[in-house]
């Protein structure tokens, strides 16, 4: 991965960033079975990709001017606005400050080659340098690939629902108790 280069996206890196995400996320809804319309990044203006930017922490891989791997991190300091039920509220009532991971996207043909690992652990060692205790994200239950990917990351799942029309989860990690060398 040397020759790449690992930045933070700016906001002229939006037309470019929408496609890589768009594209992932074509391959995501066929691996979780669910329908491309139940994903807001499918239809997400450029515009939006841009306030994503402005607002949040877009890390980001390029080859050359061209993105092939980002993930946002986002601060939340009211992780409670994910609660959706007493098994949520109870892992969540005691967390101040979470990060929020989303938009994670890796070009297809650099999959398995470690990209996602780099970008993840990028935006795990962001977060605890912003003070943040816990990690959350939510990815469709049935991606089986992705719910690995990330309990191999040190994510659990903390709890499922069905509000966006298909099983969605909410997995978290606590960061306090990553080491230095995870």
């Amino acid at each position: 991965m040397s020759s790449f280069e690992f930045r933070r996206a700016v906001p002229e890196d939006s037309q470019r960033l929408s496609h890589l995400i768009k594209s992932a996320m074509v391959t995501y809804c066929i691996d979780s079975k669910i329908p491309e319309d139940h994903l807001e990044s499918m239809t997400e203006e450029v515009s939006t990709i841009e306030d994503r930017i402005r607002n949040n922490w877009c890390l980001c891989c390029f080859d050359g001017d061209e993105p092939i791997g980002t993930i946002t991190l986002s601060l939340v300091f009211n992780p409670l606005k994910f609660n959706f039920s007493d098994k949520t509220m109870a892992y969540l009532e005691k967390v101040e400050l979470a990060g929020y991971i989303s938009r994670f996207a890796v070009r297809r043909d650099l999959r398995s080659t470690g990209l996602g690992v780099d970008l993840m652990t990028a935006a795990q060692e962001l977060a605890k340098r912003k003070g943040v205790s816990h990690l959350l994200l939510h990815t469709a239950v049935t991606n089986h690939g992705m719910v690995t990917f990330y309990k191999n990351r040190g994510f659990e799942v903390i709890d499922s629902e069905s509000s966006r029309g298909y099983m969605r989860g909410l997995l978290g990690m606590d960061i306090t108790k990553l080491t230095a060398s995870s």
